[in-house]
């Protein structure tokens, strides 16, 4: 349910405005937080069910005394209110030629000799990333268990 949450912060300056914004923002829920009143004193938070409760004591800890004012429900638009949008014709643009794609090198390069096999590869490979045919090392010393 989306609504909107009207809260009163005691906010006299710029600098104290931003840290009270910055601070709703950073609340999970939140879609938008705007400035409203005749004195800019009061903060409008609107989002999905934001916690308004943890949210005023973290303004009275972190900026100012906050309190509540209203709450309110934010109904979507209706169906039947929406204007008929004109649909214009796509233009038709010049296909582009694309530059050929590098093919990227093997991201799993054999370990040197000498040094041991290790528990498993420092950089793992990312199985959905290679693109093309697989390199498979002709070395008949190599053996995978």
């Amino acid at each position: 349910m989306k609504q909107k949450i009207l809260i009163r912060v005691a906010m006299t300056d710029d600098p104290t405005r931003a840290k009270a914004m910055k601070t709703a923002v950073q609340f999970k829920g939140v879609n938008a937080v705007e400035i409203k009143g005749d004195h800019r004193n009061q903060i409008e938070v609107t989002g999905v069910e934001v916690d308004m409760i943890a949210l005023i004591n973290t303004l009275r800890k972190k900026v100012a005394f906050a309190e509540l004012v209203s709450v309110t429900k934010v109904e979507p638009p209706k169906d039947g209110d929406k204007k008929p949008e004109e649909k214009k014709p796509e233009e038709k643009k010049p296909e582009e030629k694309k530059p050929e794609e590098k093919k990227p090198e093997p991201c799993c390069q054999p370990w040197p000799y000498g040094y041991g096999v290790p528990s498993s590869y420092p950089y793992p490979c990312d199985p959905y990333n290679q693109i093309g045919e697989p390199v498979y090392n002709q070395d008949p010393n190599c053996r995978i268990m």
